[in-house]
């Protein structure tokens, strides 16, 4: 049956890095089909790995491996680790950006990489593979982890290989929470956590706070700037005008009908977006 492992990185797509990594992966079974989620995730961008990741896993058909592999560490005494719950395993950089995923599947069990086993086993095991080979036999890059440690960790488990033969369990992981919105008496104090390609705002304002009478604001630099009320979609706006209203995601979205909002008001993920709530 084929198996699926989904990837995430802050790679792009000009250099050859993302066909790399899936090289590795694809060397370990020819049935496993890896899905590009995005290789577009700014530099570094824990935050919005951590989001993107929270909001599309649960998509994919259990039994799926998630690799994420967004590494300002890279190179530095970080653990590799494996988040392994009832339905998925997640690969990434014990740098925080599976704690949301974490918190949401409320159970899972943590493995740390253990480097030297990994590629012990891998040569046992998979000898006459030359790719496999070529890897334990030039040994870890100081630069690409991704390519030389993730992968071949997430294609050894998702070929059915439990991970406790290469790392050992550990207790919890480095938390990174999203920024939570403040609710205060008549208003709700929220931040654009995520920018998609089309310039939407999206905000960590949750729809169950707010109304179809509550006033949307953001906040840029030291403007603020009324965005109206909740609108059902983008063509309740005519062409360049903003507007608020719920997402795929079910969280408050700030859009310009035909153009980008970030374009807009000039706006960067960590601008303040406030609800000020209406009395019904």
């Amino acid at each position: 049956m084929t198996k699926t492992l989904t990837f995430i990185s802050d790679f792009g797509i000009k250099d050859s890095y993302v066909a790399e990594v899936k090289g590795v992966v694809g060397a370990f079974d020819t049935e496993i089909q890896v899905v590009d989620i995005t290789h577009w995730i700014e530099p570094g961008d824990i935050t919005e790995a951590s989001f993107v990741l929270a909001h599309s896993y649960n998509y994919f058909r259990e039994g799926s491996c998630h690799l994420v592999v967004v590494d300002p560490g890279v190179g530095s005494v970080r653990d590799i680790i494996a988040l392994v719950t009832d339905a998925y395993v997640f690969v990434a950089p014990d740098n925080g950006v599976l704690w949301e995923v974490y918190n949401k599947e409320q159970s899972g069990t943590v493995y740390r990489l253990e480097v030297s086993r990994l590629f012990k086993v891998i040569e046992k095991a998979y000898a006459k593979n030359p790719v496999l080979r070529r890897l334990v036999t030039s040994g870890p890059s100081a630069t690409f982890h991704g390519r030389d440690l993730f992968a071949p960790f997430a294609g050894y488990i998702l070929c059915g290989h439990p991970p406790q033969e290469v790392a050992e369990k550990k207790d919890g992981m480095v938390e990174h929470e999203i920024l939570r919105p403040l609710v205060k008496n008549d208003r709700v104090m929220g931040a654009v956590v995520y920018i998609d390609r089309f310039g939407n705002l999206i905000s960590n304002i949750h729809r169950t706070l707010v109304s179809e009478k509550d006033e949307v604001f953001i906040k840029t630099g030291s403007s603020v700037t009324s965005v109206g009320t909740l609108r059902g979609s983008y063509y309740q706006e005519k062409a360049g005008a903003p507007l608020p209203l719920i997402g795929s995601k079910g969280y408050l979205e700030i859009a310009v009908n035909r153009a980008s909002a970030k374009d807009y008001f000039g706006a960067n993920t960590g601008d303040e977006v406030l609800v000020l709530k209406k009395e019904n």
